[in-house]
């Protein structure tokens, strides 16, 4: 299916993909290194950041860290799978496909062939999702904390977002389908888990020394 070329979304689309990849950016090496870096930070950098945050504070006693790294855990994994369903059934065409066609859809295609698994965004959809997890779990931390640890994440999801369009593997309207889908579902988790007391799922999650009032069996917070 193909829409108007007149339709707002459609140039925008193209305007964005033509904005990214200008030539002169295409042949900078600083540039197509910035991109590599963010390709590998939306793919299997987060998910290895996200274990780590998750896991290696829950090895040296650090439950709040292992707290917010485990519902960015969540998000990821939730949202992940959500994006993938919905990139199957869309089917669209990613722009090296069809470079002027923006809204090339093959609906339910996407499943056999990758060429047409664009909408939504996965390395977007997976950065945005941690990212928003560890945001809401993080909400009592000290400011200086907060600020310190969720700002540069939050950078990443714009630096993803640049790089995968970059790359030519996605479009504007697939990466902001992704950064909604990431963190509606950041925000879903969240409240779910806030709306109860700590759970036995979390006192296996976060490891023995969680205990029933919140504090640490090993070390204090």
């Amino acid at each position: 299916m193909v829409m108007e070329q007149g339709n707002v979304i459609w140039r925008a689309d193209l305007a964005a993909r033509a904005a990214v990849r200008d030539s002169a950016a295409l042949a900078s090496p600083v540039l197509q290194a910035t991109a590599r870096a963010a390709n590998w930070w939306g793919g299997p950098g987060v998910i290895w950041f996200a274990a780590a945050m998750w896991l290696g504070a829950r090895a040296v006693g650090w439950r709040r860290v292992s707290r917010a790294g485990l519902r960015g855990t969540e998000a990821l994994a939730v949202a992940s799978g959500v994006s993938g369903i919905i990139k199957g059934l869309a089917g669209r065409a990613r722009p090296f496909v069809e470079w002027n066609a923006p809204w090339h859809w093959e609906f339910n295609h996407g499943w056999a062939d990758a060429r047409f698994f664009s909408m939504p965004s996965g390395h977007t959809t997976a950065t945005t999702a941690f990212v928003v997890g560890v945001l809401c779990a993080s909400a009592s931390w000290s400011l200086r904390l907060r600020i310190g640890v969720v700002a540069p994440l939050l950078g990443s999801v714009l630096w993803v977002m640049w790089g995968r369009m970059f790359a030519d593997q996605h479009w504007l309207t697939d990466v902001c389908a992704a950064v909604v889908i990431g963190a509606v579902t950041a925000f879903v988790l969240a409240r779910i888990h806030g709306g109860r007391a700590e759970s036995a799922y979390d006192r296996v999650m976060l490891g023995p020394w969680t205990m029933g009032d919140g504090r640490s069996s090993r070390r204090p917070e």
